[in-house]
């Protein structure tokens, strides 16, 4: 809950493996394109990510994919394109004026072992089962942040995290999602939310027993001190309602990921208040 890392437009990179603890620059990419992608995309605020499918599915002469995405767009869309050569990379403008637009889910599993080798124990089999069933659909990925929520799963383009997956979980919440459905238990968040606002809309769906994706619409957000924000969210019934929290930290100190040096402890977010703020009613 609350802990999907933020983002609202992507840079997908296919790169077939291996990769090092950093994929973009520990990879077989020209290191020179390496640097000048991570350049240009921290320039514009968008967060890159190396894909990639197994070698039995993965032709080494066809060209490689890429893809844009913009999670923040009133509808989130992905623009496909294709590369022989690494330097056309660096062409790429980052807008939807180059590739093939699609508001098709794409599925991407975390399998990066060297950045924490629980993405590796945990992410293969939710990755082998959702490749199974959605093979058009479904990449391994280089880190996409909370190893210890391993195996992790980003739905884009609409940027939706979710955790703790197996095999049988992962396609559950992929099944939900085409319902237009999230499933609560794995829910992480929306990558085009802060991390108060994510924590604010789980309480509320909470509050309301709400699973449909649409339901809950994000307005605003105050942060009233260091801890403490108020999050103001509408229903689809046309209630606002005011959600306030504060963030805290588990007392036990443990081991965040498998290849966590020491015991750590982990950002919580607590409900302090939660109030109806306003009502529109529907005129027939």
């Amino acid at each position: 809950m609350a802990t999907a890392a933020p983002a609202t437009r992507w840079l997908l990179v296919e790169q077939p493996g291996p990769w090092g603890r950093h994929a973009l620059r520990e990879s077989l990419l020209a290191p020179e394109v390496a640097a000048g992608l991570k350049e240009l995309t921290s320039e514009r605020g968008v967060r890159i990510q190396v894909i990639r499918r197994p070698p039995d599915r993965a032709d080494p002469v066809r060209p490689r994919r890429w893809a844009y995405v913009d999670s923040d767009a009133s509808t989130p869309t992905s623009w496909w394109g294709e590369y022989t050569q690494d330097v056309e990379l660096l062409d790429l403008s980052l807008d939807e004026s180059q590739g093939k637009p699609s508001t098709e889910p794409v599925f991407l599993v975390c399998t990066h072992a060297r950045h924490d080798a629980c993405c590796a124990l945990f992410g293969r089999p939710a990755y082998s089962a959702l490749a199974h069933a959605y093979p058009d659909n479904t990449w391994e990925t280089s880190h996409v942040g909370g190893d210890r929520f391993a195996a992790s799963l980003v739905i884009l383009p609409d940027g939706r995290y979710y955790g703790g997956l197996d095999g049988d979980s992962a396609l559950r919440v992929i099944i939900a999602h085409a319902a237009g459905l999230i499933e609560p238990k794995y829910y992480r968040g929306a990558s085009v939310q802060a991390a108060p606002t994510q924590a604010a809309e789980h309480y509320l769906r909470a509050h309301l027993g709400e699973r449909r994706i649409s339901a809950v619409i994000p307005l605003d957000l105050q942060q009233v001190d260091l801890a403490r924000w108020v999050a103001r969210l509408a229903h689809l019934d046309g209630t606002e309602f005011a959600v306030e929290v504060s963030t805290t930290h588990t007392t036990a100190l443990n081991r965040l990921t498998c290849s966590a040096s020491h015991p750590a402890a982990a950002r919580l977010f607590e409900l302090i208040g939660l109030e109806e703020v306003n009502r529109v009613l529907n005129q027939d």
